[in-house]
């Protein structure tokens, strides 16, 4: 288990009636809400904001213990982003409820806006079996306004209470503070108090719409991890979840699956032997380029004799690939395998997952656009949908914080372009089916799922 995680996920999804309360408040402020408990730390941040009034203008964060020992930390993606480097927070959208809040008296602090320094203690009053409340969060009670955002933590709070209720013992202390703080001219009702409205906190809950989000991961691998921890907007960071909830899937690839998609470079390798002798321009000889092109049947696809490196683009790009894998390296004018190379010989399967080990194929590192285009290439092909993927991945890459020219949003030509070298060599492997439509990059195939999950993977074989 991950830092914090003290119980597994329950295979059914149950209703955890919890009890709210916003600490150092009096009257006290308290909220009983019943949630499904396999919703995730995140859709649970959103519920809180709604039935205590809040904008979700601030970092937050939960913790398993209270201010003063919070214990284990589970922060938001942009807490995340600002974080120092020896931070040991957990991200919200990798942490289901249930994993922390389980059984009856067991309890999670909420600490929302730093400043401000809100802090609510959760407390599991029940749980019910099988039956999750309609909508999957409702409010069932409570009590108090809630605070303004930005009105100076629990003693502006507390002023801005007696400074709104002419029956408060401080109503006139409020007054007074509140005066020399904003001035006189404020009025009363403009001191920002969020009246508890139950049929209104109900309405808000509905619209969240939490029963049609996606299933929080089982575990987010560390491709994705570096874009969700980038996502600029709620709807990219929910995008984001969505896909990496069908990447965490199992895989495991059987021989002949394998060595069906790695043919190309296994017939290449075959060709090239114990090593071939490249022409003075350093290219590979006519014969052994015509090898290839008529084993891949690479007519079908290239125009042209097929005996010319140089003029035959699809073998020049596959024995490139095959050099950036480091299954081949030039040597004293000869092209000859390497140690790797000679290694996974014979081994389709290992040669498969050394092929997903290296994917996304374009940029340079995870700060790269066209890297971070090809893992949502991957992402697309996971959940087994690449419709459109060009348009999808553009919009993305904005959401990532990306931008063409004066700060526009990224286009599908410039998208397209990121992604060409990942779906060049995925084609090539029968990740993508041939579109008779003309359809780009193609409808993924069951192969091209398995290869992009297992790329996205952390644990390889």
């Amino acid at each position: 288990m991950r830092p914090g995680r003290r119980h597994p996920r329950r295979e059914a999804p149950a209703g955890l009636r919890l009890h709210v309360q916003l600490a150092g408040t009096f009257p006290p402020v308290w909220r009983r809400i019943e949630v499904a408990s396999d919703l995730g730390l995140d859709d649970l941040h959103e519920v809180l904001q709604v039935v205590f009034g809040w904008e979700d203008y601030h970092l937050y964060r939960f913790t398993t213990g209270p201010e003063r020992d919070p214990g284990d930390a589970f922060a938001c993606t942009a807490d995340l982003r600002e974080a120092y480097d020896d931070d040991p927070a957990v991200p919200t959208w990798d942490v289901r409820i249930d994993e922390l809040l389980a059984e009856p008296g067991e309890r999670l602090h909420y600490q929302y806006d730093y400043g401000d320094n809100w802090w609510l203690v959760i407390e599991v009053e029940d749980v019910t079996d099988g039956r999750v409340p309609p909508g999957r969060a409702v409010l069932l009670e409570g009590a108090g306004a809630g605070p303004p955002e930005d009105c100076g933590g629990t003693y502006g709070y507390r002023m801005i209470v007696a400074a709104s209720d002419p029956t408060h013992p401080d109503h006139a202390q409020g007054l007074a503070d509140v005066a020399e703080l904003w001035g006189d001219e404020v009025a009363q009702q403009d001191l920002g108090l969020v009246a508890f409205d139950a049929a209104s906190v109900g309405e808000r809950l509905r619209a969240l719409e939490l029963a049609g989000r996606p299933p929080t991961p089982r575990h987010v691998g560390e491709q994705l991890t570096g874009l969700m921890l980038r996502a600029r907007d709620s709807a990219t960071a929910r995008q984001l979840r969505m896909l990496a909830s069908s990447a965490d899937a199992g895989v495991d690839v059987d021989e002949a699956t394998a060595a069906r998609m790695v043919r190309p470079f296994t017939v290449l390798c075959d060709a090239v032997g114990d090593g071939v002798k490249l022409t003075g321009a350093g290219y590979l000889p006519p014969a052994v380029v015509q090898t290839i092109f008529d084993e891949l049947e690479m007519g079908d696809e290239w125009i042209g004799k097929g005996n010319r490196e140089d003029l035959t683009v699809p073998v020049l790009q596959l024995r490139e690939t095959a050099q950036r894998l480091k299954l081949l390296r030039k040597y004293k004018g000869r092209l000859v395998p390497t140690a790797r190379g000679r290694e996974l010989a014979g081994d389709p399967v290992g040669l498969w997952w050394h092929l997903a080990g290296a994917l996304p194929f374009g940029g340079r590192d995870a700060k790269d656009a066209e890297w971070q285009a090809g893992v949502l290439l991957l992402a697309l092909m996971a959940s087994g949908s690449t419709d459109n993927a060009e348009v999808t991945v553009a919009e993305l890459l904005t959401g990532l914080g990306w931008a063409v020219g004066d700060r526009q949003p990224i286009d599908r030509r410039t998208a397209t372009g990121l992604i060409a070298t990942d779906v060049h060599l995925l084609h090539r492997v029968g990740a993508f089916a041939d579109d008779r439509r003309g359809a780009w990059p193609g409808t993924v195939t069951p192969d091209g799922i398995a290869l992009a999950r297992a790329a996205l993977a952390d644990q390889r074989p």
